[in-house]
Formats: C-alpha cells, sequence, structure tokens
C-alpha cells in the first residue's frame, strides 16, 4: 500500500497544468490518503541486476512488511510562485520538481504492486532557499523518514548535510553533478556523476579502446575549461604516461596551425574541454579539414549531450565520442512502456527528470521490498540498468556512497548511441 503526504492530481496539459498543479498542490491537505494505481509490469531486462554472489530479489510476496517511509524535499516554490501570473522562468524549478515527483510515484506503485511493499511517500517543499532546509530537518516525518530524496540543487544539499549527519539519515541526491567531495556527507547516496568522474571514465576509454600515437588537447580559453582539462591531464599522467601529449591554446596557435600539432601517422585523439558555441564549430569545422589527411577521434566535454548547434554529420565524420552519467533509448520496449503508462496516468510526455525521478525510486524501492529497514545493506552490492540511469554505487567512508558507472557515448547513424 502506498500513502502520500501530499495528493499529487494530474491534469491535461503543459504549462497550464504545471500552475494548475502549483495551485492545487498549496492548497491541498496534509492528509495521507491511500492510492490504488494501476499495475506496471517490467520487462525483462527492467529487473534490478545483481552484482555476482547476490540473491536475486524474490518474486513471492511476503505476508508482511515493514512501512517503509520516503521523503521527497524538492523545490515546488508554492509560496513565490503566483500561478494567475508565473512566467515560463518562475515554473521553471518547480516543473523540474513536478515532472520528478511523478516518475518517482510510478516507480514506488511499481515496485509496490510488482515486488510488495508498505511505503509512505512524503512531500515537502524546499523552496530552493536553504534557510527553510532548518524548518524542514527540525519535522517529525523528516527525522522518521527511512530515505530523503532531495534537496535537488547543490545549495540545498549542502544545507541539509549537517541535519542529515546529526540524524544519521541517508540522503539521495538524484540531480545535481557536483562531486561528492563538496559536501562532506557519509550518508550522502549521489546519483550523477562528477566531472571528474567522467575525466577518468574519458582517459580510460582512450587507453582501452582509441589507443592512440598522440592525444592532443585543444582549448578555446575559457576559464570553465580548467573544470575538465584539470583532471583530464592528472589521469592522463598516472594513465597514458607513454602515449605523447600536447596541450595548445588557440587563441596563441591559431586554428589555421592545428594541423603542425598532429601526428601524420596513427591516431590523434583531440580533447576539446570546452562548450562554447563559437570556439567549437570553428575548431570542428578546421578539424574536419584536417580529417582528409590525419586520422583523427574527438573526445568532448559530457555537457555535449544537450548542445543542439553541434552538428551531427561533422561529430559522425570527426568518430566524436563522449562520457554520459545517463542515455535513454526511446525505442526499447520497456521506454516504450513507460511512456504509454505515464501519458495515460498525467496526460503529458515524460521529461528526462521523470524517466529518472522513476529509476531512483524503482531501484530504492526494490532494496525496501527485499530487506526492508535494512536496504542499505546492499547498497553497493546491487546495480540496475535503468531507463534513464546506470546505477552501481561504491562507498567512501567521508563521502558516502556514489555512482561509479558511466556510459560511452559515438556519434553513429547521425545521432548520439551508446557504444560503451
Amino acid at each position: 500500500m502506498i500513502s502520500v503526504l501530499n495528493r499529487l492530481l494530474p491534469l491535461s496539459g503543459s504549462r497550464v497544468y504545471v500552475l494548475l498543479f502549483l495551485a492545487f498542490l498549496a492548497a491541498c491537505s496534509p492528509k495521507t490518503t491511500p492510492k490504488v494505481v494501476e499495475r506496471i509490469e517490467p520487462a525483462p531486462d527492467r529487473e534490478i541486476k545483481l552484482k555476482p554472489k547476490l540473491e536475486t530479489i524474490p518474486e513471492d510476496k511476503p505476508a508482511e512488511k515493514p512501512e517503509m517511509v520516503i521523503s521527497l524535499v524538492l523545490p515546488f516554490e508554492l509560496s513565490s510562485i503566483n500561478h494567475q501570473t508565473a512566467g515560463l522562468n518562475d515554473i521553471a524549478k518547480a516543473e523540474i520538481a513536478i515532472d520528478f515527483y511523478q516518475g518517482f510515484k510510478m516507480g514506488l506503485d511499481s515496485v509496490a504492486n510488482n515486488l510488495g511493499g508498505n511505503f509512505k511517500l512524503q512531500v515537502y517543499d524546499s523552496k530552493d532557499d536553504p534557510a527553510n532546509i532548518a524548518i524542514l530537518a527540525a519535522k517529525a516525518g523528516i527525522k522518521n523518514s527511512d530515505l530523503i530524496v532531495g534537496p535537488i540543487f547543490p545549495n540545498g544539499i549542502k544545507a541539509f548535510a549537517t541535519y542529515s549527519k546529526n540524524m544519521q539519515k541517508l540522503v539521495v541526491s538524484p540531480l545535481a553533478a557536483t562531486g561528492p567531495e563538496q559536501f562532506n556527507n557519509p550518508y550522502l547516496i549521489t546519483i550523477n556523476n562528477s566531472l571528474e568522474q567522467h575525466t577518468l571514465s574519458a582517459v580510460n576509454f582512450i587507453k582501452s579502446d582509441l589507443k592512440p600515437r598522440k592525444i592532443i588537447m585543444i582549448r578555446s580559453g575559457q576559464t570553465d575549461e580548467f573544470k575538465f582539462a584539470v583532471p583530464f591531464k592528472k589521469y592522463r599522467d598516472s594513465l597514458l604516461k607513454q602515449t605523447t601529449f600536447s596541450e595548445i591554446g588557440i587563441k596563441a596557435v591559431g586554428y589555421e596551425n592545428v594541423f603542425k600539432h598532429l601526428n601524420p601517422v596513427g591516431l590523434n585523439v583531440i580533447v576539446l574541454p570546452a562548450t562554447d558555441r563559437n570556439f567549437l564549430l570553428s575548431i570542428t569545422k578546421e578539424l574536419l579539414k584536417l580529417s582528409t589527411n590525419f586520422q583523427i577521434a574527438v573526445i568532448g566535454h559530457p555537457g555535449w549531450e544537450k548542445l543542439q548547434f553541434l552538428d551531427a554529420i561533422t561529430m559522425q565524420k570527426l568518430n566524436t565520442h563522449i562520457t554520459s552519467s545517463y542515455k535513454v533509448d526511446y525505442k526499447t520496449t520497456r521506454v516504450e512502456q513507460f511512456l504509454s503508462k505515464y501519458r495515460a496516468r498525467y496526460s503529458l510526455e515524460p521529461s528526462e527528470y521523470a524517466i529518472k525521478g522513476f529509476d531512483i525510486a524503482y531501484y530504492f524501492a526494490s532494496l525496501m521490498s527485499k530487506n526492508g529497514k535494512a536496504f542499505a545493506d546492499d547498497l553497493i552490492k546491487t546495480s540496475l540498468e535503468g531507463l534513464h540511469n546506470q546505477l552501481d554505487f561504491v562507498k567512501d567512508a567521508k563521502l558516502g556512497y556514489y555512482n561509479q558507472s558511466l556510459m560511452i557515448l559515438k556519434y553513429q547513424d547521425y545521432q548520439l548511441k551508446r557504444v560503451k
């Protein structure tokens, strides 16, 4: 049975839906109301994938299971949004919160119906305000939670860290890509990979799969590039020190002289840590010309996945790869099944936040269904091949649990596809 602190009703529409949703949520009663939901049949490959020597999750539902209390702390910002006058920018964060909640609720319902479990879902408005975190942390509902999901932005996660440590409560950071070392919370569970993890994955892929004759990092001069360039060079020095490496600044060298730094024989891996539009359009145009005389493969910043200005034809010709924390394959049966259920339930198209919410709920609720209050014992033993994320946790005594799974995407058939 699943109960919800604030019953959230689906309405049709998109932006209008968000505003009506917020208006309703602000006025609704805090009473817990049981709700029966439709059954979601997971495809065979949708079930939790377990690491070696771990027993599978039992198919038979136990007669009785302890109530597991899960609290969502999301930025609905009910007190600051006027649903009659709000614009698109005003509701952006609230829209993320609503989409994540709806996907999370579906994941919880799926486990309850298919694997069994007694879940109580509590929903709190973080207001995206660190000052409000202290108020929420003092609430009995938060203190009595078995798992807290959120806040979702770094400032809220940092503000909540002290309370989480004092309460000794596991807290999931579901969306932030900030490294766990920024929060110093042994009870934190970090879903998204840090940029340093991306660079390590990129270096390992270059070493194991590309095996280049030379690696050339080309920089635009933007200060943001340091966040990728510095850890990349650290891991390159450690893992690929036998491979020739050079770093050039495009302002000092000029696009027309890039060819002087390429090796005429063997593969040249070009590392581009930038996300700047003008630089990327110019350097990829130059590399495309050079690819007729040089063997080239490009390693890009993980943020490229969301850059619409990158030309897929050019990226494919340059043998471009990026690392990624997530990827949704909309052609798989299990994703199509989720989309169908979500549309039927909410009369909306699910965003990536809804799909991520489903994966996170499915993972943790599955562990709770199996082990009850001792679900944390299986965090480092159980992995998930989700619709959106791969989850495979390791534990650090000071930093908590963090996801070590990363994907390698490559431009194939003029789109990004997972290759590893």
